[in-house]
């Protein structure tokens, strides 16, 4: 962030400041310990768990063998990378970090952001997925009380795009015409596809199973369905029943086409969004499968807040309208 004045920029760092203390009170009091995660990550494993990140996007560097190296992209595969060799059983931690990421932008070069987050490792899937939606609902909630908190269960995609049988790449085009919610171009892009005609009626259709949870079961009834999927929604019925008791439901928009830009999170994922921001505040889900690709499969879920887009949202009088 840039400013004109000296005192705009102490303003603003002072503010943050606070916000980061308050917000590491909060952690601090549900139980997380604080973590300082590696600047660096392995550009080969980075990429070969996250196919849908663009290689451009990362800002590569040299180490002293001539290895390409990246500056961290993302946290959470930087803390897993480290605790999941030496991880132990029955172990549980609940970790929080403050910390930068970096990309490389077309427009203005390496772009760095402010994050905070929590991971929750090696808790059972039913414990955890409460205890951190239930964490990142009163984060949102300090600072503005109109808040959206989109919730899915990106196993529901998943096994619809394991069943068509499609080639990495076309898997790829599909999931990222998905994430971006491009409904025109992900009809015409799937009824060129040789699948079902049940499966395409099912693609075609996935941007609409939107809403609170009994209509988007209404809706995803209308179409086909295997256990698995109905596994996936009956998850998030029993996430909406907690949400329930804690008197958030009002808050909450589920989204079963919901597909998260990293590859790793597999199961429950969410976004929270404030009213004049098109960026997401809170960001996280469940990533099981990216524990086992660094040595055995822990239970594991978390999430992150970007700093700078909540603190600008702070900083922004109104609460404006939600449009959905």
């Amino acid at each position: 962030m840039e400013f004109l004045k000296i005192k705009d920029e102490i303003d603003y760092s002072n503010k943050r400041y606070k916000i980061t203390r308050e917000i590491e009170d909060m952690f601090i009091n549900d139980g997380c310990i604080n973590i300082e995660p590696s600047v660096f990550e392995d550009y080969d494993s980075f990429i070969s768990v996250n196919k849908r990140i663009k290689k451009e996007s990362m800002v590569k560097v040299l180490n002293g063998n001539s290895n390409v190296l990246i500056l961290r992209p993302d946290i959470t595969m930087n803390i897993i990378k480290n605790l999941i060799p030496r991880w132990e059983n029955d172990l549980r931690l609940k970790l929080f970090y403050n910390a930068t990421i970096f990309r490389n932008k077309t427009d203005s070069n390496i772009k760095e952001f402010r994050q905070m987050g929590v991971e929750y490792i090696g808790e059972s899937s039913t414990k955890a997925d409460r205890d951190l939606i239930g964490l990142a609902l009163n984060v949102l909630k300090k600072y503005k009380n109109n808040f959206i908190l989109e919730i899915g269960n990106s196993k529901y995609v998943d096994e619809i795009l394991r069943m068509t049988n499609l080639e990495e790449s076309i898997e790829k085009e599909v999931k990222s015409l998905i994430y971006k919610k491009n409904k025109t171009e992900l009809i015409d892009y799937v009824r060129s596809l040789n699948i079902k005609k049940e499966i395409c009626d099912l693609l075609s259709n996935i941007l609409d199973f939107q809403g609170n949870i009994e209509e988007i079961i209404k809706k995803a009834e209308k179409f086909y369905m295997n256990d698995e999927m109905k596994k996936s929604i009956d998850e998030l019925k029993n996430l909406n029943g907690f949400i329930k008791e804690y008197g958030y439901l009002k808050n909450i928009h589920f989204d079963l086409s919901m597909v998260a830009e990293l590859d790793y999170y597999e199961g429950i994922v969410f976004k929270g969004y404030y009213p004049n921001s098109y960026r997401e505040i809170i960001s996280g889900g469940r990533y099981d499968s990216l524990t086992e690709a660094f040595g055995g499969k822990v239970s594991a879920i978390g999430f992150s807040i970007d700093m700078d887009e909540l603190i600008k949202v702070i900083n922004k009088k109104g609460d404006g309208n939600w449009i959905i």
